[in-house]
């Protein structure tokens, strides 16, 4: 742009670890019950807790780990996690007379190695548990081949690039990762940052699955404070003056938990739940925003699954100062169940869960009565509701990505007499192959999810659209064809009949910090600030990055 744009990015994650499911999140990747709960042990435990009693600057920093994510250093990431184990062993064998806490702390992480063997079979028969082999012999050297210039690797760094290794491949056979076909392995991670893993002999090919996941799992140990230093940092790596400067950020948090305990089978003990309960999470975030006055904003999160009790936790949000909340229909629940509308689907034998989903009816009865319950309440009391609006994404089951479909949101309302709901669609539709590639579509365009966002923005009063995690645009070959498609959706005349036009409800947002957008955050804005430099559309810009999002906030 010739003048420097302020942009609001209305699509952030401020969350930890401390905040999500994980193991349920994790079983639902890898299928490996002890060991999803294993790493969601080790998650934890690595996680940093701001202390929001204290002052900000006194919060300690973790700037080694950010350099490592915002780099794309695969080995300095695996370190992350490596070092503290080893630390921890390595602690513990040094002290003579080791008291209850150190026995109990050591045995907590010697169970959580050792249900990661059971799953993974790393030992051979007649071995001793890995977590044995680790504290009790001298298998542990003092340095890694992991970011720590160790030359060989030792039992731990090979345990744990095998158990990572598995968790990345399980990890890359769901649609939660499906941007990275995009990509080559080699384009995920800094070159020559992969020297420990090459190491321990992980074949070159699966390093960058490995990184993925590695991604995932690490910034999520990031401090609530050091969380929002990352994403402000994300936006300055590599910048110019002239780059756009971020004026307001909107963080949005998730409720999974119920939704992800459904999938428990009969045998396993039960998932271990969030360390913070939903309601102190939206206090912790209430106490960063209030650290941050004009500069972040908190939503919380409406789960239908918690049956009654979700009109709790919004009022115990609202009297915190909280006016928005996300609802994310693939965790199993549709705006509406209205069996006379079946979403469309592209043909292909890879989507036959997908259509077998937009067929059937919602799985969860009893948390689907509710949908009309929350969107009635939303639309009377002047909340602002943010929905996940793409076929594919955090899907508890693959093929729920269907219930995102925003025509159930266009019936939903008139159904429910909600015409009025202020609704903000995140994703913009997307770029997926279950509607014919959304923005990207060759053909069927009017059966994408697109399409249906842009309609339905331009025909209610209070319904605006998000372009947040749209990474089809620093992609080479998807790139010319979204920008081609948004460009003649923004210069074209007003649908006939519609209230609204499109340029005056979409907005800028990035989805951080979600997989392959960490490092990528600046890039993501330039494409968007390039692309406004059109003389055509560069009018559409002030609105795009900030002023359409002002009208939703109501700021």
């Amino acid at each position: 742009m010739t003048d420097k744009n302020t942009f609001i990015d209305m699509h952030t994650h401020l969350f930890t670890a401390r905040y999500l499911p994980l193991h349920s999140i994790f079983y639902s990747f890898t299928s490996l019950y002890w060991f999803s709960l294993a790493l969601a042990f080790l998650a934890v435990r690595l996680t940093r807790m701001s202390d929001f009693s204290k002052l900000a600057t006194e919060e300690p920093d973790q700037d080694d780990l950010i350099d490592a994510l915002l780099d794309h250093d695969v080995d300095r990431l695996m370190r992350a996690i490596a070092h503290p184990v080893r630390e921890k062993i390595r602690e513990y064998q040094s002290t003579p007379n080791p008291s209850h806490q150190d026995w109990k702390d050591t045995e907590e992480l010697i169970r959580a190695l050792n249900d990661i063997d059971r799953d993974i079979n790393y030992s051979r028969a007649g071995d001793l548990p890995i977590g044995v082999q680790l504290v009790g012999g001298d298998r542990i050297s003092e340095r890694s081949v992991f970011g720590d210039s160790g030359t060989d690797p030792d039992l731990l760094d090979r345990f744990l690039a095998e158990a990572f290794r598995t968790a990345g491949q399980k990890a890359a056979e769901r649609d939660f990762f499906h941007e990275a076909e995009h990509m080559q392995p080699g384009e995920l991670y800094k070159p020559g940052s992969d020297a420990g893993f090459r190491a321990v002999r992980i074949p070159i090919g699966q390093i960058g699955i490995i990184f993925q996941f590695l991604e995932f799992f690490v910034i999520m140990t990031l401090s609530e404070r050091n969380r929002f230093k990352a994403l402000k940092r994300d936006f300055k790596k590599d910048g110019q003056p002239s780059d756009p400067e971020a004026s307001l950020f909107v963080g949005i948090l998730l409720d999974m938990r119920r939704a992800f305990d459904k999938l428990k089978e009969f045998w396993m003990p039960g998932f271990l739940p969030p360390y913070f309960d939903f309601t102190e999470q939206m206090d912790r975030m209430q106490s960063l925003a209030a650290e941050n006055p004009n500069e972040l904003i908190n939503f919380g999160a409406v789960d239908p699954f918690r049956g009654g009790n979700w009109k709790q936790i919004v009022d115990s949000g609202v009297a915190l100062g909280i006016t928005g909340y996300k609802i994310y229909p693939p965790l199993g629940i549709r705006p509406i169940d209205m069996r006379g509308y079946q979403t469309p689907v592209a043909p292909g034998r890879s989507l036959d869960k997908y259509k077998e989903k937009a067929q059937n009816p919602a799985p969860y009865p009893m948390a689907q009565a509710k949908m009309g319950d929350i969107i009635r309440h939303f639309s009377s009391h002047n909340l602002r509701l943010f929905a996940h609006c793409s076929p594919m994404g955090f899907e508890v089951e693959k093929g729920y990505g269907v219930y995102s479909d925003p025509e159930l949101w266009k019936h939903a309302m008139e159904t429910h007499n909600a015409q009025d709901l202020w609704l903000f669609l995140a994703h913009g539709g997307g770029a997926k192959e279950v509607d014919w590639m959304g923005w990207a579509a060759t053909n069927n365009f009017d059966q994408t999810f697109a399409y249906r966002a842009i309609r339905l923005v331009e025909e209610f009063d209070n319904v605006y659209l998000g372009l947040g995690h749209f990474l089809g645009i620093l992609d080479s070959k998807l790139k010319p064809k979204i920008f081609q498609r948004l460009k003649s959706v923004l210069v074209a005349k007003r649908t006939k009949n519609a209230p609204h036009h499109f340029r005056d409800k979409v907005c800028f947002g990035t989805d951080w910090a979600m997989p392959l957008m960490v490092g990528r955050t600046r890039e993501y804005l330039i494409e968007f600030d390039k692309f406004f430099s059109d003389p055509q559309i560069s009018p559409c810009a002030p609105n795009f990055f900030e002023g359409n999002a002002k009208k939703f906030l109501g700021i």
